[in-house]
């Protein structure tokens, strides 16, 4: 019974490790991005950058900020090709409410 137990108690500190790595503060998130940490702030306070803050701590999850990059990268693919006249990335990104149009005044 005592190595089930000193088993368990193994995965356990392992699982709680992995958790930790996915969670980051300012400074593992400029680390990830390549960027200053006030650059990091600067995201957060504009609400750019998906984080929470928690007491005077900003944090945010790995995953989170790999998403955010994600996103980015796939509206610029979009506003590029709208920009450069493909009707069809026009009206995907109207279908899917990406975009929204305003009756010209």
């Amino acid at each position: 019974m005592p190595a089930k137990t000193k088993r368990h108690r193994r995965r356990a500190a392992l699982k709680a490790t992995h958790r930790a790595a996915e969670v980051l503060d300012v400074h593992g998130a400029a680390a990830l991005l390549t960027v200053s940490v006030d650059t990091v702030y600067a995201l957060f306070a504009k609400g750019e950058l998906p984080g929470r803050r928690v007491g005077r701590k900003w944090i945010t999850t790995r995953s989170a900020v790999l998403r955010w990059i994600e996103n980015g990268i796939a509206q610029d693919a979009t506003a590029r090709a709208i920009e450069s006249g493909d009707a069809e990335a026009l009206k995907q990104a109207i279908n899917s409410g990406r975009v929204r149009v305003a009756a010209k005044r």
